[in-house]
């Protein structure tokens, strides 16, 4: 199998596992939080296709972030550069989940990126070391970047288990 491939088939999985954690959640299940400190499924949901926009666009692309390109950011009244990361316990609670269709509407439009960039990708591509001002990306290459990308959208759909499960129960 090649890289390209592998990385479709990577995001294939990861998909039908996020569709089967967010299977029938209720507007309240999705804004849920289990305290103050803690993130809902629906900003986790949309938390990791922010990450996505960022490392695939801005990171290995250098390109306009869909989230911004498209409007959703100026429709959705979050500034562009917000990505949840470290947020705290006051950005939490100022959070507007913005309506989960539209959520799903951004996600779609960032994977067809994700995926219309990665399908170009020669295998020499993987170890392109993209410039970056941010401390915490030197030394990642193309490669590195899904290895990390991949971890975190699986981390999060973990989460997004989970706090199903908290909510209605094991398996339900």
């Amino acid at each position: 199998m090649d890289l390209n491939s592998m990385v479709v088939l990577t995001f294939e999985e990861l998909d039908r596992d996020l569709r089967n954690a967010m299977e029938g959640l209720t507007k309240k299940e999705l804004e849920w939080r289990p305290s103050d400190e803690t993130n809902s499924i629906g900003f986790i949901f949309w938390h990791m296709n922010r990450a996505e926009d960022l490392w695939v666009n801005e990171f290995a692309r250098k390109a306009p972030h869909v989230f911004v390109r498209d409007g959703w950011s100026k429709k959705w009244g979050i500034p562009g550069d917000q990505t949840g990361a470290r947020y705290g316990k006051a950005e939490l609670s100022a959070f507007v989940l913005p309506p989960m269709k539209e959520v799903w509407s951004y996600k779609e439009a960032v994977r067809a990126q994700s995926l219309a960039y990665v399908r170009d990708l020669k295998a020499g591509d993987y170890d392109v070391m993209p410039k970056t001002d941010n401390p915490r990306r030197h030394g990642y290459t193309v490669g590195r970047m899904w290895t990390h990308l991949f971890c975190e959208i699986g981390e999060h759909v973990g989460h997004i288990r989970y706090l199903r499960g908290l909510q209605r129960g094991l398996n339900k």
